[in-house]
């Protein structure tokens, strides 16, 4: 965050290394499932693809909670913990706000 309040988030979860093209038979043993789950909004870990800048705002108050307590708020194993966390502490969201 600079002095104009302006705030820049990177997220290196998704970031994957290069193979050395010099070094074909290096192998980086990389999945396809890379993510810092304990940040994501509940729509992505949903496999939302219609979505908005709010999942960014999610993401900065988890960072803002983490920041904040030393440790992160939601410490799911999986998505589904993930997603059960998350109901745990805001509510099961409703029918309406599901759709």
């Amino acid at each position: 965050m600079n002095s104009n309040c302006d705030l820049k988030i990177c997220d290196f979860g998704l970031a994957r290394a290069q193979k050395n093209m010099k070094k074909e038979k290096e192998d980086f043993g990389m999945t396809d499932y890379v993510t810092t789950r304990w940040f994501r909004a509940p729509e992505l870990l949903l496999s939302q693809t219609d979505y908005d800048s709010g999942v960014d705002m999610w993401s900065v108050g988890c960072i803002f909670a983490h920041i904040l307590r030393r440790k992160s708020l939601l410490r799911g194993t999986s998505s589904k913990t993930q997603l059960e966390l998350i109901f745990e502490l805001i509510g099961t969201p409703t029918k309406e706000e599901i759709e």
